[in-house]
């Protein structure tokens, strides 16, 4: 990192996109800095650090929930909305992330500020439909959370533009949803698999299903194929193992190996059986 030469901390998101985008130097955005170190391009001399931005809230607006970019894990993992928000799961996937110390300072828009594989909360947003508000040169501009990693997105989070907030549409509150990281330990940042598995019925029918994977590749899925078997059907053993057959499909076509897609499966399977 001896190619830093300058270091900000602007107190508005405007102040921040000026400095990224100022073209005397080459800019980067720090939040919490765990991964940047790691990452910094060494064409990178200036550093602008978001920890003065008024975003690390985790609050209702409207129906829906939204977290400000630099909420830490730690912040959304003890925050009492996350933790009633679809059972519970934003808030226990934060509490997965790594250790104690990592989530202190590791921020959610950092998480998905690029993709990586073993970034925990991208499988948990394309799961829940979650959208991105994102600070650009031509604006502010609100974007399904899926669009965030596409060509069609011609900016960078961190680089050229600004991730906002992150908002989770109302609709998902009451969804019965789990996150699995199946790694070597709790601690682990690496993992073999991530699983973002949600569920929404009503009179015995299936009116929503997402199934979302991650850590197979920098950008995370959904296993649509497992999820259309579902939709809008009973729970029952054939609806069930046609679902499962076809996740086992979706999986295969990401290269995810025998291993990972028996893992895959078996989470799947315990999870909706425990709806029926």
């Amino acid at each position: 990192m001896n190619h830093i030469k300058y270091y900000s901390f602007p107190e508005t998101p405007g102040a921040a996109l000026a400095g990224l985008l100022n073209r005397k130097t080459e800019a980067m955005a720090v939040a919490g800095g765990t991964l940047a170190a790691k990452t910094l391009p060494e064409t990178v001399e200036n550093f602008v650090d978001l920890k003065n931005l008024p975003l690390g809230y985790v609050k209702k607006r409207g129906g829906d929930l939204v977290i400000g970019a630099t909420a830490t894990f730690d912040a959304i993992d003890n925050s009492k909305l996350a933790k009633r928000w679809a059972g519970g799961v934003i808030s226990a996937a934060a509490a997965r992330c790594s250790s104690q110390l990592i989530r202190n300072m590791a921020t959610i828009g950092g998480n998905i500020a690029r993709p990586h594989s073993f970034n925990i909360f991208p499988a948990v947003l394309l799961g829940l439909d979650a959208k991105v508000r994102v600070l650009t040169k031509t604006g502010v501009k609100t974007i399904p959370f899926s669009a965030l990693y596409q060509p069609e997105f011609r900016f960078r989070p961190g680089r050229d533009s600004l991730i906002l907030e992150i908002i989770i549409p109302g609709k998902t509150r009451n969804w019965a949803c789990r996150f699995e990281k199946f790694a070597k330990t709790e601690a682990s940042w690496e993992a073999y698999l991530t699983l973002f598995m949600g569920i929404w019925m009503k009179a015995g029918v299936v009116k929503e299903l997402r199934v979302a994977v991650g850590a197979l590749s920098p950008r995370p899925f959904r296993a649509e194929s497992a999820e259309r078997v579902l939709s809008g059907a009973k729970l029952a053993p054939v609806s069930i193992d046609a679902a499962v057959l076809e996740l086992g499909r979706d999986l295969d076509a990401a290269r995810a190996g025998e291993f990972k897609k028996e893992v895959a499966v078996s989470l799947f399977k315990r999870f909706i059986k425990e709806r029926v």
